[in-house]
């Protein structure tokens, strides 16, 4: 059975979301990515159910199982928690520039 372009884009959100939920590293951006992943998959907002019935998938089942690996996640005995920022993701979030930020005035000319 060949799936239609639209389910494959819906399921591969899905899919984006996840991956970005699993995010290990230290770039800012992608921990901020992560954290809204996580709550995106666990809130059960109007968009995350629209997604799941797009992609025909029961939005409280998948809820359900990602909250569930999140749980097993943090309750196991390993030092990999891929679903909840560590410590090193949370001091990335928490620093601030070293320096202050200057303004600099920059003017455009074109010259002929």
């Amino acid at each position: 059975m060949t799936k239609s372009p639209e389910l494959r884009l819906f399921r591969a959100i899905i899919t984006q979301a996840i991956e970005d939920a699993m995010y290990n590293g230290l770039y800012k951006y992608k921990i901020i990515d992560k954290r809204e992943a996580i709550a995106w998959l666990t809130g059960n907002s109007n968009d995350f159910r629209m997604i799941c019935h797009f992609a025909d998938i029961n939005h409280e089942y998948a809820s359900l199982k990602f909250t569930k690996a999140m749980k097993l996640d943090i309750y196991t005995l390993t030092d990999m928690h891929i679903y909840t920022l560590t410590d090193m993701q949370n001091k990335v979030m928490q620093n601030r520039p070293q320096r202050p930020h200057k303004e600099k005035n920059y003017r455009l000319t074109f010259n002929d």
